[in-house]
């Protein structure tokens, strides 16, 4: 069985063919029973070069619609061209849970 996390990153690679990929399962830092539900992603691709951070969101986004469908509650995208990342090397960490039941 394909868990959501293997799920995204294969979907990812078939359509963004990234240089670099991180997927962190985030769920447990999360209120209530949420299982696979909230995932950070740090994802290069030459794709991103010289779009607008809405556009390289929507790319990658897109692709995983059917997971939204089937109870993905959250997705923090960073998303880097070749060239961005090599500046930064790492991507913000995620900010604490607020609570509320998400």
């Amino acid at each position: 069985m394909t868990t959501r996390a293997q799920w995204i990153e294969q979907t990812l690679r078939d359509t963004l063919e990234p240089s670099y990929l991180e997927i962190t399962d985030e769920s447990t830092q999360h209120a209530g029973d949420r299982v696979e539900s909230h995932f950070r992603v740090v994802v290069v691709s030459e794709q991103f070069d010289g779009l607008p951070l809405i556009r390289r969101h929507r790319l990658a986004q897109n692709p995983l619609k059917p997971a939204f469908e089937q109870g993905l509650h959250a997705l923090a995208l960073h998303t880097y061209s070749p060239a961005e990342w090599q500046e930064r090397q790492d991507a913000p960490a995620s900010p604490a849970c607020q609570g509320g039941g998400h």
